[in-house]
């Protein structure tokens, strides 16, 4: 596990540079503005695929426990329906949310992206870490190349939507050929292994839901609370490019590869091995906490050395947030045990708690005058939140 844990870290760093690399090249190539607007859009075709992330964990516990073949059908159904249900909710709104494209460029990425994730969320419960460890070099590639191809034919907003498009095609061909499993539509009824599954979809969708409800949300903020493009674009741009790479390193592994272990090791309920890891977990996020407050000293430096002047202000943002990662890492692993219990419902609690919590210090912070660059005060406060009710309930657990 810890060989596993250290190559995805390898592969993730990888990844996370090529494509920090290339947002640098953006801010270089593109409008601030038009940079800004795109990943404004992006965060809405996240928040709709967040609602159905859930079926990653429960397929995984379907696997687990033998089910899988038994489901996958209602997951074909339930995935596919619900994202063209969601896509006609999301129109209804889509020109209040102030998007400068038509809503069928939304539609087509949002359909695109959920074929690619649907696959993707079957390989992951098949617990093929091999193509796991390298699907997001395959798309990051994709990228790379769709951009300089398309780059003669289209520029700003639509030149990144058609590189991303290509991006996400590019994923899909690599998962298709490198699954080890079949797609198998059988007809099963709809029982109890049935409804536990959609069950536990349900409360793990809700709680994916609203932990990305209030990050992708708060570029929506900045947008139409406080209509401030300057620091939306220090934020999309830099701030969140730069602080969600590091969760990308040093968070999504835990899940990724953490939580089909701690499922199958609470199942097996060997509680003193899920102890161990998590007193080895605290000593890594101790020495993470200190070296996150080293790095504030060198952020000014650091981005003023390889983004244009316009977004040299964004450190003070950034250095709000970067100690507040470990609060992340330990939410993210003490979920693994949630959900390993099979307590889904609880999880959901805790993301719920930190979206309450963010759009309320949000509120306080807009009606209390302060400005936009705040909105990561209201972040940081819902990473706590999340951290300590999340402990409460492991402690309830082991």
């Amino acid at each position: 596990m810890k060989k596993l844990l250290l190559s995805s870290s390898l592969a993730t760093i990888v990844v996370m540079a090529l494509n920090f690399g290339f947002k640098i090249y953006f801010s270089h190539k593109i409008d601030k503005n038009a940079l800004a607007i795109f990943y404004t859009f992006m965060d809405i075709v996240s928040v709709v695929l967040m609602f159905f992330s859930g079926f990653k964990d429960s397929l995984v516990k379907a696997y687990d426990e033998g089910e899988f073949e038994r489901v996958f059908s209602w997951y074909l159904l339930v995935f596919l329906g619900g994202i063209v249900f969601s896509l006609g909710v999301v129109g209804v709104f889509y020109s209040a949310l102030g998007i400068a494209a038509p809503f069928v460029y939304f539609a087509v990425i949002t359909l695109a992206n959920s074929v690619v994730v649907f696959v993707s969320y079957a390989n992951a419960a098949h617990k093929n870490y091999r193509v796991m460890l390298f699907e997001n070099l395959a798309a990051t590639l994709g990228l790379i190349v769709s951009y300089f191809v398309l780059e003669s034919f289209f520029s700003g907003f639509f030149l990144l939507f058609y590189s991303f498009l290509g991006s996400m095609t590019v994923r899909l061909v690599y998962l298709m050929v490198l699954r080890n499993f079949k797609l198998q539509f059988l007809s099963s009824r709809f029982d109890a292994s049935v409804q536990l599954f959609l069950k536990n979809t349900l409360y793990s969708s809700l709680m994916y839901f609203f932990s990305g409800l209030f990050i992708s949300s708060s570029s929506i903020v900045l947008l139409k609370l406080y209509n401030d493009a300057n620091v939306l674009g220090d934020f999309q741009v830099v701030v969140k490019s730069i602080f969600f790479s590091l969760v990308a390193v040093f968070v999504f592994p835990l899940n990724t590869y953490l939580f089909p272990e701690i499922s199958k090791f609470m199942s097996q309920k060997s509680f003193d091995v899920v102890k161990s890891l998590e007193r080895k977990i605290f000593r890594y996020l101790g020495v993470f906490f200190v070296f996150l407050l080293g790095a504030t000293f060198f952020t000014k430096f650091a981005i003023s050395l390889v983004f244009p002047p316009t977004y040299v202000q964004s450190y003070k943002m950034l250095n709000a947030m970067l100690p507040f990662l470990p609060f992340i890492a330990y939410t993210t692993f003490a979920l693994n045990i949630i959900k390993g219990a099979n307590r889904f419902a609880w999880a959901l609690i805790v993301r719920v708690i930190g979206s309450v919590v963010f759009f309320i210090t949000i509120s306080l912070l807009y009606l209390l005058d302060f400005d936009a660059r705040y909105i990561v005060v209201a972040l940081d406060a819902a990473f706590v939140s999340m951290a300590g009710v999340s402990l409460y309930f492991r402690r309830r657990l082991l």
